[in-house]
């Protein structure tokens, strides 16, 4: 009897259960920098082993090629993605399990792509992909919020994505006024760069956490990308780039933390060169995903 009510629980819970994520896939599907083409069988199996149902993604320089991607690599799997995608052209969106989850709505929000200044689709950053959804199983409809916030350590790189943490903590709260819909979760490339020994884009974070009643599930991460370092070794630096941020409504069920995978698993966040970190590095991105299984 006990192990059939085990069962039955943990039934209960996969079914209730969504995991959520975010990944920067760096240029997709062709990185002009670096001349390197998104390798798309390294990238399938990554996404395949997530398991995800609500993966916010950045980066998306050829939608309607990513969108073919999916269509071809993932079953059961639908895209939503932003029309504009500032400066660099990086789109931004969702992709989400139709089994678990259903799109109810989708804008992309400007105001962040310049505060204080001109605003617009191929303006400076990137804008805001906000996503309406319902959990299938239990009916709950809940916000996601893509982003991929200002990048740099630069005194005005870092002003601006505080500011756009303020614009994004102000859309919640109106949203929250006239949709009364209370469950949110944030998500991307949020590009804390200060983020170590507690540094001010950590303070940043934990400061729109406590001014929209939110969790960092991030925030025990070790890392969520690489870099080159800034000397020329041959040994990547991690660093700590992307968070996922929820609302308590969200996680009522039990405590959860984000995990990161691919190269960040891989060699467990230390120091290691391009090939110790493999093709999902050298292949697909500089960032890793990461994950959380919510409810």
């Amino acid at each position: 009897m006990r192990t059939l009510f085990f069962l039955l629980l943990m039934t209960s819970f996969s079914v209730k259960a969504i995991t959520i994520g975010a990944y920067n896939i760096r240029n997709f599907d062709y990185d002009e920098r670096y001349r390197i083409r998104t390798d798309k069988v390294a990238l399938s199996s990554i996404l395949t082993e997530l398991k995800f149902d609500v993966l916010s993604v950045e980066e998306i320089a050829n939608t309607q090629e990513f969108e073919n991607f999916v269509a071809n690599n993932l079953p059961g799997y639908e895209t939503e993605l932003s029309r504009c995608g500032g400066r660099g052209g990086h789109r931004l969106g969702f992709v989400f399990n139709k089994a678990k989850v259903e799109l109810l709505a989708f804008n992309e929000d400007l105001s962040v792509t310049n505060p204080g200044g001109e605003i617009g689709c191929e303006v400076s950053s990137r804008p805001l992909a906000i996503g309406l959804f319902r959990i299938k199983a239990t009916g709950q409809r809940f916000y996601g919020i893509t982003a991929h916030l200002k990048a740099g350590s630069k005194g005005d790189a870092v002003e601006k994505r505080h500011l756009q943490l303020e614009i994004i903590r102000d859309l919640i709260n109106e949203l929250k006024q006239k949709t009364g819909v209370m469950d949110y979760y944030v998500a991307g490339d949020l590009n804390t760069t200060l983020y170590y020994d507690n540094g001010a884009d950590a303070l940043a974070l934990k400061k729109f956490a406590k001014s929209t009643s939110m969790k960092v599930l991030t925030e025990s991460l070790k890392c969520s990308a690489y870099w080159w370092g800034g000397t020329d070794d041959g040994i990547e630096t991690p660093s700590l780039l992307d968070h996922i941020i929820v609302t308590p409504g969200l996680i009522k069920n039990r405590a959860v933390a984000a995990k990161a995978s691919g190269h960040c698993q891989k060699v467990n966040c230390r120091e290691a060169s391009q090939n110790d970190l493999g093709i999902s590095y050298k292949g697909v991105s500089d960032h890793c995903p990461v994950t959380a299984t919510i409810q």
